[in-house]
């Protein structure tokens, strides 16, 4: 037998022996190796400048921008506070006497408020919150007012008339109004679309500004919407299609298991937030996994008064006001990362998915983000172990280990990478 003939017979022997090894060894490291845990929220107190008793704070559903409303309740002045670098600074701009009811566009530009009692207007902003046009739309102070997240569609409704008005419709920012179905929906999506709990529990919702309505899914106890109406969460629940089909929750946030009085949910459906009935010093839950773990933040003494999450759940917005000494006033901001962009060309998220460049994690000041959601396929996570194909053009052979490990083979070589 030649020396060239041997020497290919033992280079195939080594590869085949190396091979067998790295199977193995991924069978020994399996159960070792850890799914990849869910991604946790990261929260701060935030300081907000200015006097007065803040009444409302919102976050913009893109995320971009935090509002809070501060009302003298002796003088009825107003202030309007806007944050675009998660709190860190803040711009003050006049409000409307009294202002009261704020509605947040996705992007922050459209601003909605009814005017102080008796005076039956609704005030609009297109530019943030820095000017404020009246409008002649006989709103009565005690009215429903809800808004698109386009800020396209405007709502308004009396829930206990003593002469049962129909629900009314503005498309023109409050000038004119249309009469609709008898109906009051809970939320107000765009193209139309609305979504309401009944008296009964019943889930119902309308395509064509509330003018007609059906029933979907199962019965609800109080339920919450996600900005483009996929997302739903009823505290035991979430669906990802509008309510047409549920999961149930594997555990609750708390071993007592209270009532859900406040909620947000996602785009996705997997950023969750909830406080619960039963005792005013409970604060906010989160979960960023459908629900799956949840975590509470800290365990001083307060409850939250207005509390609003991002449509991609990446922001949520806490803030709660007290006199009395025994509790603490907090604001609060909980930030979960965003995924990083990809460069076009560059490594992706493996197979079944592509990803989306996203902002970065801090908004700029005057963003003009369009306020859609951002989700990105993590299916390679989800995938069972197993090997990939061959990388022809460097040889090497890769595998899968618990979704955490990579083992490759190269040139003879056994190399373990920790997977990015």
């Amino acid at each position: 037998m030649s020396f060239k003939s041997r020497g290919h017979k033992l280079y195939v022997g080594v590869m085949v022996f190396i091979s067998m090894f790295a199977l193995s060894l991924s069978a020994i490291l399996a159960p070792f190796a850890k799914a990849e845990d869910a991604p946790l929220y990261t929260w701060r107190d935030i300081t907000i400048p200015g006097q007065g008793d803040i009444s409302e704070s919102r976050v913009s559903p893109d995320g971009s921008k935090l509002f809070v409303l501060r009302r003298d309740l002796a003088s009825g002045s107003a202030n309007l506070l806007v944050s675009a670098n998660d709190g860190a600074s803040w711009s003050t701009f006049a409000a409307p006497e009294g202002a009261n009811g704020l509605l947040v566009s996705s992007d922050g530009s459209k601003l909605v408020v009814k005017g102080k009692y008796g005076e039956n207007a609704i005030y609009v902003s297109t530019d943030g919150g820095r000017t404020w046009v009246k409008r002649n739309s006989s709103v009565p102070y005690t009215a429903h007012v809800l808004m698109s997240p386009d800020g396209s569609t405007l709502v308004m409704y009396f829930e206990h008339s003593l002469y049962n008005d129909p629900m009314a419709v503005s498309t023109d920012d409050g000038n004119t109004w249309v009469p609709k179905g008898d109906e009051y929906p809970d939320y107000v999506f765009n193209s139309g679309k609305m979504a309401r709990r009944s008296n009964d529990g019943t889930l119902r919702q309308s395509t064509d500004y509330g003018m007609t309505w059906s029933t979907v899914g199962h019965s609800v106890d109080r339920v919450s919407f996600s900005p483009n109406s996929k997302g739903v969460f009823d505290g035991s629940y979430t669906s990802v299609d509008g309510g047409a089909n549920w999961v149930q929750l594997p555990e609750y946030p708390i071993n007592d298991i209270r009532n859900v009085v406040l909620s947000g949910i996602s785009n996705d459906g997997k950023k969750l937030f909830a406080t619960f009935d039963g005792t005013p010093t409970v604060p906010v839950f989160v979960s960023s996994d459908g629900g799956k773990t949840w975590q509470k933040w800290g365990d001083e003494r307060v409850s939250f008064s207005s509390v609003s999450m991002s449509a991609d759940g990446s922001r949520v917005f806490a803030t709660a006001q007290f006199t009395d000494p025994d509790y603490k006033s907090v604001y609060r901001l909980a930030i979960l990362p965003r995924p990083q962009p990809v460069t076009p060309g560059g490594t992706g998220t493996g197979t079944g998915g592509t990803t989306t460049p996203v902002t970065p994690t801090t908004p700029s000041t005057g963003s003009a983000s369009s306020g859609a959601s951002v989700t990105t396929s993590s299916s390679a996570s989800s995938k069972k172990p197993g090997k990939s194909s061959n990388l022809a053009e460097t040889g090497v052979s890769v595998w899968v280990v618990g979704g955490v490990a990579v083992i490759a083979v190269a040139a003879g070589v056994l190399v373990l990478r920790k997977r990015l």
